[in-house]
């Protein structure tokens, strides 16, 4: 049976067979995929792995051609932070920071005038490496850069005409009013959330019509309103699309959409979307979490958000041939993807990895994956009393809700497996006590228990528009510095711009608290003497949320502004 590839006026990619027709994502989302799932050259260089000649050949081969998924996003931030004008700057890409020289990718010779340029800003020699065009334009698209003066036309997506650059809103405004039926709606609104990288859209029924919030960077943004003639109509093909009873709208329901998209350029991604209706004044509202299957597998223990010696505690855990994991932290905080990218990393082929999820958030490969079935009576409990039964090495429970989950849990990391789990807790010793509150002996939690690890996701500084700033008096006492130990240039803050809409944030990471349970630990919360325990953390610079801000805060990766928005004052002041 042949299919064709087929572009209507939307700009929607279509695979269309005789017994269906595909909605695929336009080439607009490839901004919002992840390209660096590989370890980057530089890292390899810099860890001595391979030569500068090596490192060159492995970025650029004979024909120009780039490798994209090789470069470094920290090199990147290094050239382009010198040059608030980008529009001044020659097509260059940053490949290598290299003993004093910035080695740059360019689709043409550079000449001596804007080599010095380039030097005198950077205080570092300039070497020029001639890549393909098609490999600076391709660049030049995932970076969302601005437009240089010197590169005609402006990048604009063949598919739709649209700008690259345009604004959210705008982009909003020529999908949705192009769009033929409310599926197309539908495929618009999350070609443009994935496009800038929201994590959910809700759809929300109000007087003047349908809101339309995406949240990106943990934080909601509202796109438009759909007019009220067509709001039901759009709730109603997202039911029938995500296998909801559209015959039933006074009780929540949840659905599950999987689809495969394909951009322009041959970009492939995986997507998993989990719907939620919720019936309210109005009608219902939904709430769409997009899943980019492609994003999890690219998602490491090293690039999450641990410091060095934090991962070194983390990973010392995983060596372990048994014992309990928590990650804690409320709804929200990467805890998923803390386990997923744990999980990947431990899935080998001499060992049995078996999970109970409530939901199944990703697909991983070489893992097996158990849901949650409250009607059938699949409970985590029930669940995991089987999985004990099947012979595992490892076993990931989706959360400790209960008693009889928690004693199950303890008793397999008792007996010879690794056990991972959540828990829902402001910090790490609060999932101690959690436990205790479950009804655990306090003995059966120490023996068994490896470590904790809360989390809390904060905005990264904005790449492009982030500066350096003098910190306050305030900050410095907030945060316990003093100015002698300040780095004044690391400490940055956006100002806003147009890739980071005014926020001055772009991205998210994790921020950590690791409790790493040691024998003289277990004796004294055994004790429950709670000075002893406070003297005791202070002595061995316990990983708290404190201390981990402090060092995101003064290196540059984040605001203390914004710290304080996810992580409570208290966690401060302990």
């Amino acid at each position: 049976m042949k299919a064709h590839r087929t572009v209507n006026h939307l700009g929607l990619l279509y695979w269309r067979s005789r017994s269906q027709a595909k909605v695929l994502a336009p080439k607009l989302s490839m901004n919002a995929l992840p390209v660096n799932n590989l370890i980057s050259v530089w890292k390899r260089l810099r860890s001595q792995e391979i030569t500068c000649e090596e490192a060159i050949q492995m970025l650029v081969d004979k024909r120009g051609s780039l490798h994209i998924d090789l470069l470094d996003e920290d090199v990147n931030y290094r050239f382009f932070h010198h040059f608030e004008d980008r529009k001044s700057l020659p097509p260059v890409i940053p490949l290598l920071l290299w003993h004093g020289y910035f080695y740059l990718g360019s689709p043409r010779q550079l000449s001596s005038e804007e080599i010095k340029i380039l030097s005198n800003r950077t205080l570092t020699g300039i070497k020029n490496i001639i890549v393909s065009s098609e490999s600076y334009l391709l660049w030049f698209l995932r970076q969302n850069l601005p437009e240089p003066s010197n590169i005609a036309p402006p990048i604009v997506n063949p598919l739709t005409g649209v700008n690259e650059e345009a604004h959210l809103d705008e982009i909003s405004d020529i999908y949705l009013s192009q769009a033929l039926d409310q599926t197309h709606r539908i495929n618009a609104l999350i070609s443009v959330a994935l496009q800038h990288r929201a994590s959910d859209i809700h759809l929300e029924p109000t007087e003047l019509g349908l809101r339309v919030r995406y949240r990106i960077d943990g934080i909601l943004r509202t796109t438009r309103i759909l007019p009220p003639e067509v709001s039901r109509k759009t709730i109603v093909a997202l039911k029938v699309m995500s296998n909801m009873n559209i015959g039933e709208s006074r009780r929540p329901q949840d659905g599950r959409i999987s689809q495969h998209y394909v951009t322009a350029d041959n970009l492939d991604l995986d997507l998993d979307m989990r719907v939620s209706s919720f019936p309210c004044v109005g009608g219902e509202k939904v709430v769409i979490r997009l899943l980019p299957r492609n994003k999890m597998m690219a998602t490491r223990i090293e690039n999450i958000g641990f410091n060095e010696r934090s991962q070194k505690i983390y990973r010392s855990w995983l060596d372990q041939p048994q014992g309990l994991i928590i990650v804690t932290g409320p709804t929200g905080s990467g805890k998923t993807s803390t386990l997923y990218a744990t999980l990947q990393f431990l899935a080998k082929d001499q060992v049995n990895i078996i999970t109970m999820e409530d939901p199944i958030e990703y697909n991983l490969t070489n893992i097996t994956q158990g849901q949650v079935q409250e009607v059938g009576g699949l409970t985590f409990a029930t669940g995991l009393k089987a999985i004990l039964r099947q012979d595992p090495d490892i076993i990931m429970v989706g959360e400790i809700r209960d008693l009889e989950t928690a004693e199950i849990t303890i008793r397999a990391a008792l007996t010879g497996h690794l056990v991972l789990s959540t828990m829902h807790t402001n910090d790490a010793l609060s999932s101690i006590s959690r436990l205790k509150d479950l009804g655990l002996h306090p003995n059966l939690i120490m023996e068994s228990l490896l470590g904790v690890v809360a989390q809390r996701l904060v905005r990264k500084n904005c790449s492009f528009c982030s500066e350096s700033y003098v910190p306050t008096k305030a900050e410095m006492d907030f945060l316990k510095i003093t100015a002698k130990d300040i780095k004044y240039q690391d400490w940055r803050k956006g100002k806003g711009c147009e890739h980071c809409f005014g926020s001055g944030y772009l991205g998210r990471e994790a921020v950590f608290e690791v409790l790493n349970i040691t024998p003289k630990l277990r004796k004294i919360i055994s004790g429950d003497n709670q000075d002893e325990l406070i003297d005791y953390l202070a002595e061995q610079n316990y990983e708290s949320f404190a201390y981990s801000v402090r060092e995101k805060v003064s290196t540059g990766v984040t605001t203390l502004e914004e710290a304080l928005r996810v992580i409570p004052r208290q966690m401060f002041t302990r």
